[in-house]
């Protein structure tokens, strides 16, 4: 047990020291959403991904909103 200890103080160390020299600051979020929300602004999509997405969703059927109330019982 002991050694795992040792073994995790050295990882977190390392990771300090990582951060440091990259100039980077850990962000922490409350909610696993709040991160995705924050990684999504830090990433620009490639327009080609993001054409065949749009394709994709405007693909989808549409449903009634009587649909979807009924899915969330």
């Amino acid at each position: 047990m002991d050694h795992d200890t040792s073994h995790l103080r050295h990882r977190e160390a390392q990771e300090q020291t990582n951060q440091q020299q990259s100039g980077q600051t850990a962000i922490e979020f409350a909610t696993t959403e709040e991160m995705i929300r924050h990684d999504a602004a830090q990433i620009e999509v490639p327009p080609a991904i993001a054409e065949r997405l749009s394709k994709s969703i405007a693909a989808e059927p549409k449903r009634s909103l009587l649909g979807r109330l009924r899915f969330w019982k």
